[in-house]
C-alpha cells in the first residue's frame, strides 16, 4: 500500500472452510485482477470488511463474486452506500462460518471498530489494524515512519492504534477473548505473520493496557 511518503505491506487473507467454501477478507481495490485464481481455490461464499478501514476493495470484490455475501460493521454500512451488505458483524459468528470459526468485536475503539476472527482448526487468529508486525523494509522513509509509530520490529498495537483506544477495559476484555482461544498462529494484516507463540505474543503486546 502506498501512502503520501510511506509504503507498507497489506494482506487479504482467504480462509477455506471444511466443505470448501472460502472466506475472503478485507479485499484489496486490486481483486478482480487475480479473481480467476481465487476461484481455483474454491467458492467465495463470504467477503468480510473487519473494520471501517478495511472496505476499499469490496465493490471490485462484489463485481468478481457476484455470489457472496458482504459483511461489515453496522458503521460501515452508512459509509458505504454503494455496496450492497448482506449482514452485519458482531461478537456472534455468522452461521455461515460458526462451525469453524470464533470473533471478538474490539471494544473500546470506535473510530476502528475492529472484529477479529479465530480459525479453531488451525488456530489462527486474524488481525487487521490492531496489531502491526513489520519487521523489515527496504524503503527508508517507511522505516523511519513506522519506528516514531512504534510499529517497526515488533508485534503490537501502533501509537496510532493506542491513540484510538478510548476505553482500555473494552480493549482488554477483547483481548482476553483472543487469549482464552490460545492461538498458535497470528496473521496481520500488515506485516509478517507469527508461526508460533501466538499466545505469548498477544500476551506481550498488550501488556500495560489490560
Amino acid at each position: 500500500m502506498k501512502l503520501p511518503g510511506v509504503r507498507f505491506p497489506v494482506r487479504s487473507p482467504i480462509l477455506r472452510l471444511a466443505d470448501g467454501g472460502l472466506l475472503l477478507f478485507s479485499p484489496l481495490p486490486s481483486v478482480e485482477q487475480v479473481a480467476d485464481e481465487i476461484r481455483a481455490l474454491g467458492e467465495v461464499r463470504a467477503i468480510v470488511a473487519p473494520n471501517l478501514m478495511h472496505h476499499l476493495g469490496l465493490a471490485p470484490a462484489a463485481r468478481a463474486f457476484p455470489g457472496a455475501r458482504l459483511y461489515g460493521r453496522p458503521g460501515l454500512h452508512g459509509k458505504r452506500p454503494d455496496v450492497a451488505f448482506s449482514g452485519a458483524l458482531h461478537d456472534a459468528p455468522d452461521p455461515l462460518w460458526s462451525a469453524e470459526v470464533d470473533q471478538v468485536a474490539v471494544g473500546g475503539m470506535p473510530k476502528l471498530d475492529e472484529v477479529v476472527f479465530f480459525h479453531r482448526p488451525s488456530r489462527t487468529l486474524f488481525l487487521w489494524d490492531v496489531c502491526f508486525h513489520i519487521t523489515q523494509s527496504a524503503h527508508f522513509p517507511t522505516r523511519l515512519l513506522m519506528r516514531l509509530n512504534g510499529a517497526y520490529g515488533r508485534f503490537g498495537p501502533t501509537r496510532v492504534a493506542r491513540s484510538m483506544m478510548r476505553d482500555r477495559a473494552a480493549v482488554g476484555a477483547a483481548v482476553e477473548r483472543m487469549l482464552a482461544w490460545a492461538p498458535e498462529r497470528i496473521v496481520v494484516a500488515h506485516g509478517d505473520v507469527i508461526e508460533r507463540g501466538g499466545q505469548a505474543a498477544l500476551q506481550r503486546a498488550f501488556e500495560g493496557i489490560r
